[in-house]
């Protein structure tokens, strides 16, 4: 049973990690500068690589945070 638990764990995370990689690749350059996409898509990736749940906990971190404040506009016009 903890193995089945371990495998839907390790899938849900990728599955977060994939969703924020892409909302943050998929952002203009003037909404988020590009040194500040590629940090993220790195810490996504790395985290998860090398620990998993913590590559997700960086993606649910940038999608309760900045993705939120890219939506609604606050970020507009940034360089």
């Amino acid at each position: 049973m903890t193995h089945a638990l371990l495998v839907f764990v390790s899938f849900a995370s990728l599955a977060v990690v994939l969703w924020g990689i892409i909302d943050v690749a998929r952002r203009p350059a003037l909404a988020l500068a590009t040194k500040w996409k590629a940090l993220w898509i790195a810490g996504m990736i790395g985290g998860w690589f090398l620990f998993g749940i913590i590559g997700a906990m960086v993606s649910v971190f940038y999608l309760a945070g900045p993705r939120r404040r890219l939506n609604a506009g606050h970020y507009s016009n940034r360089y």
